[in-house]
């Protein structure tokens, strides 16, 4: 197996969570952790941009593949949603407007073309399965890779005077599909989980979206809300969207307690015949970076991480106007939790890629891990 030629669109999830949880920590002012997360996001970005070319031109058949297959073509908005979070950090960070804007307009571009091509598929031909089959938590990428340009969009407008009314303008257009898209979907995803089917080998992080979706709805709302009040033709709508906001971040709340014992059953459950060992029953999320038989890392794990972050620089953000102070209390405490899981899903992804390359270079089987 040629590991460049699996490669899978999802892993610019790994962007998506480390870049929002660097971003959640230099909010909270923990430079020791946001400044080294927001370098190595930039780092595998561009390690990802330069291998992914490198697959174009060298499989593009599998690329081609990759863009059929419904189990993996969601993945590639992950791209658009990782572009975004690292043209965030360059504001924030280095204040690298110049290649943010690069950034933006690209994925302007990008995003239209992915969404009616994804949506087209769906539409498009006879199927054999249920909606309510086809679609799971992945489908909520839609939200956040629209939510993901009124993100930058709202930063860019307050660097960029000379054009902030037309990025405002593109900005909560995106904000405001994707904020009426949400309803839509999480309607059908919570159909599905409401069938009863659910086994502990499809509960995968991607379900985190249902929560994701809305935080990041949150943060383009609290970006997008003060910045209206500056711009004369947008002032009278400033309070709705900082009302309706808000709403959204009520609903990535309340999604959290849900998600998180579903999470605690799967790991407890899955693949185990009787009793958990000790270890998961301690910590249920290990099972993603250590083990052997019950290690359950994918690229999709990261779709766990993604909306642990994004729910503390929501509340962050949401908590930094003035109406919503008292909500800055949260993130202090969720914030590490968010950053321990994804330590955890760090650890998975080296120990897949070690195992990987081990196989591609030398023909070793996965390393035997303990449980």
């Amino acid at each position: 197996m040629d590991p460049l030629r699996e490669l899978d669109p999802a892993y610019f999830g790994l962007v998506m969570s480390t870049g929002i949880i660097s971003i959640a920590f230099l909010e909270l002012d923990i430079g020791t952790v946001s400044w080294p997360l927001a370098v190595f996001t930039i780092a595998s970005y561009v390690v990802l941009i330069g291998l992914f070319i490198v697959k174009i031109v060298a499989f593009p058949r599998r690329v081609a593949a990759d863009l059929r297959n419904r189990e993996r073509h969601w993945g590639t908005l992950t791209f658009v949603v990782a572009t975004n979070t690292v043209g965030t950090q360059f504001v924030l960070f280095f204040e690298a407007i110049t290649i943010a804007t690069a950034l933006w307009t690209m994925t302007l571009v990008v995003t239209p073309i992915l969404l009616y091509y994804l949506f087209g598929t769906e539409f498009i031909g006879a199927r054999k399965t249920a909606v309510s089959e086809r679609i799971d938590g992945a489908f909520l990428l839609v939200i956040v890779c629209m939510q993901s340009l009124a993100v930058l969009g709202g930063l860019l407008s307050n660097e960029l005077s000379s054009y902030a009314a037309d990025i405002v303008l593109l900005s909560m257009s995106y904000y405001g599909a994707g904020y009426v898209l949400y309803f839509v979907i999480v309607t059908i995803v919570a159909y599905r989980l409401l069938e009863g089917n659910v086994r502990p080998s499809d509960w995968t992080g991607p379900y985190w979206i249902t929560m994701g979706a809305a935080a990041i709805t949150t943060l383009a709302g609290s970006t997008l809300g003060p910045r209206l009040e500056s711009i004369p033709a947008w002032e009278p709508y400033a309070p709705v969207i900082l009302g309706v906001t808000f709403l959204a971040w009520a609903i990535a709340s309340w999604w959290i307690p849900l998600l998180l014992v579903v999470d605690i059953w799967k790991f407890l459950t899955g693949d185990i015949e009787s009793k958990p060992p000790l270890w998961v029953t301690l910590v249920p999320w290990s099972r993603i970076a250590v083990g052997r038989r019950l290690n359950t890392y994918e690229p999709a794990t990261w779709g766990r991480v993604f909306p642990m972050g994004m729910y503390t620089a929501c509340t962050l953000n949401l908590g930094g106007i003035q109406t919503f102070n008292t909500l800055r209390i949260v993130p202090e405490y969720w914030g590490w939790f968010a950053l321990f899981v994804c330590g955890l899903t760090l650890c998975g992804a080296a120990r897949a890629s070690g195992r990987t390359l081990l196989y591609a270079v030398f023909g070793i089987g996965r390393a035997a891990d303990s449980k």
